[in-house]
């Protein structure tokens, strides 16, 4: 054998163990990234669920307002109780504190139960505050240390003090003429897709909407949406974003059974996503009644199912209103899928939505729903029924 090819030879193993080396430490690098990833996932949903705790207390809360002292303390217990129905594995989400107060901002203006019952009448907020929980790292102990812990907040009260922004309000746009409908009309909303590249909506249309916290928009997502999972908050003249992917293949028959979770029917499917649980039933499930008897209790068909989820107010539904399309000085169609909100509006739901299993697309009544007219922010229609307020004024998130 030369000494060139000796040389040659030892070159070649030379390289052979940089090659392990760099394959090892690329293996390495990997792994401690997609660590990194699911650590990093985990939080996030821990982060998610104590949001939702926060969210769901603080507006439990904010509906016992009623400037008494007994608002007070029933105001304090309904959060706990909510909470407790969120955790992770076998723990609940716990409360640190619930403070109330006149205004929004400051912070350092919201006061103990205690103090506030001093002068309840003047209690228009509720702030919940979440304990502390621990998720513990499994691969990013060296960035993050060997836990990651943090709560969350919510502050609720009635939209009525602030009805510009809106929180976690029923997923749809409603496309309504000007001059808008007088409060105390009943109405038939439609299900609407859009046509795959523009939204064209007719008067009395309604279209689901994008929400950026939700992964897609196909049948479950659509479901669980008009069902009552939280969203976001908007104020008036803020882009909304419609979206094509709830179409007439599963749109509208999603969509209404999402809604009729209020009525305590719970659809089979979206992964047993749609559970009493979580999406409560109304405690006056009678359908065809109008919104000043649903408000009196009279007449009233209570659940004889789920009764330890009743929730009050389900039937009632905030949603932006936007133009519909049509002639001049109509808009004649959303080509982006984007537009402003005009108002907000209060619905009454009055019935159940139209469900038919299967494809809706010869029926074009699937996923319509009948709702009254409840109020109109910024108020705008002088003709008021008696018992009927002029301005939204239900609980709502507020940050």
């Amino acid at each position: 054998m030369s000494l060139e090819k000796l040389s040659t030879d030892r070159q070649r193993d030379g390289e052979r163990g940089s090659v392990l080396i760099m394959t090892a430490l690329s293996m390495l690098l990997l792994i401690l990234m997609v660590g990194l990833c699911i650590d990093i996932s985990r939080i996030y949903t821990v982060r998610a669920e104590l949001q939702n705790a926060a969210d769901a207390a603080a507006l439990t809360a904010a509906k016992e307002l009623n400037g008494g002292d007994l608002g007070i303390d029933a105001a304090v217990t309904r959060a706990n109780q909510i909470a407790n129905s969120y955790g992770f594995g076998k723990g609940a989400v716990t409360i640190s504190s619930i403070t109330f107060a006149r205004n929004l901002y400051p912070d350092t203006d919201y006061v103990s139960a205690a103090t506030a019952k001093n002068n309840p009448a003047n209690i228009r907020f509720v702030k919940v505050i979440t304990g502390s929980a621990s998720t513990a790292m499994l691969f990013a102990s060296t960035a993050l240390g060997p836990s990651w812990s943090e709560n969350r907040q919510a502050v609720a009260g009635n939209s009525g003090i602030a009805p510009t922004t809106i929180c976690d309000f029923f997923p749809a746009a409603v496309a309504i003429q000007f001059p808008l409908a007088a409060v105390g009309t009943v109405m038939p909303l439609k299900f609407n897709q859009g046509t795959g590249t523009a939204a064209v909506l007719a008067e009395k249309d309604y279209i689901i909407l994008e929400v950026p916290d939700i992964n897609g928009n196909g049948t479950g997502e659509t479901a669980v949406l008009t069902a009552g999972i939280p969203n976001f908050c908007k104020k008036l003249g803020d882009n909304i974003n419609m979206t094509p992917s709830s179409n007439k293949n599963n749109g509208p028959r999603n969509s209404g059974d999402g809604i009729n979770t209020r009525f305590n029917d719970y659809a089979n499917g979206y992964g047993n996503a749609l559970q009493p649980n979580i999406y409560h039933p109304d405690a006056n499930i009678r359908e065809g009644i109008t919104h000043e008897e649903y408000v009196n209790g009279s007449p009233i068909t209570a659940p004889t199912t789920n009764t330890q989820w009743i929730e009050k107010d389900r039937r009632m539904l905030i949603m932006p209103i936007i133009m519909p399309n049509g002639a001049p000085p109509l808009q004649a169609s959303y080509p982006s899928y984007t537009t402003g909100i005009q108002y907000w509006g209060l619905f009454f739901l009055k019935s159940k939505a139209y469900v038919e299993n299967g494809n809706c697309s010869a029926n074009p009544l699937c996923g319509a729903m009948t709702v009254e007219l409840v109020s109109i922010s910024p108020p705008l229609n002088p003709v008021v029924p008696t018992g009927e307020s002029s301005s939204v004024t239900l609980p709502v998130i507020f940050r």
